[in-house]
């Protein structure tokens, strides 16, 4: 979907207080069941399944293990095994979910901040014009928002046009 041609919106507060409490919930749920909270390192060294290699691990626990009990570890637990597998496809199906509001809180975050950027872009370019008339007000709007705009070329220059 294309950047929309203005955003303009405010999210009401109940709809705002809806979404945390259920992303809350979430979260508590989770941590409910197991808190894991890897370090950079710590997730830099587990060995994940590659999609390709899924199937391949899930073989080996769903059908090979419990063909074969002789073979298997008796320092690992085959129950254990099946559950991890279960919560690796549980986790992947919620993950696809959580990156498409990911996805979607950021690309409306980023729009808005698009807007509200381009706004404050044309007020400072006035306000840069309006000082040459000694308009009240426009030394104080320039001189606030002149670091905003340092080392970003003319901020007179205009936008390029969005295409919807």
């Amino acid at each position: 979907m294309p950047m929309p041609s203005e955003m303009g919106i405010a999210i009401p507060q109940p709809i705002k207080d809806a979404i945390i409490t259920d992303l809350t919930n979430a979260l508590n749920a989770l941590n409910g069941i197991k808190v894991v909270q890897l370090t950079a390192n710590e997730r830099q060294g587990a060995q994940s399944i590659a999609e390709k290699r899924f199937p391949y691990v899930q073989k080996g626990v769903k059908a090979l293990a419990p063909s074969y009990p002789n073979l298997q570890p008796n320092f690992l637990s085959l129950a254990n095994a099946e559950n991890d597998l279960d919560t690796t496809q549980d986790m992947t199906e919620i993950l696809l979910l959580v990156k498409e509001i990911t996805d979607r809180f950021t690309d409306f975050g980023l729009a808005s901040e698009h807007f509200a950027y381009q706004y404050v872009r044309k007020f400072y370019a006035i306000a840069k014009e309006a000082q040459s008339v000694n308009t009240p007000g426009a030394d104080t709007v320039v001189s606030e928002l002149a670091p905003l705009f340092e080392g970003q070329g003319n901020a007179n220059e205009q936008p390029e046009p969005i295409i919807t």
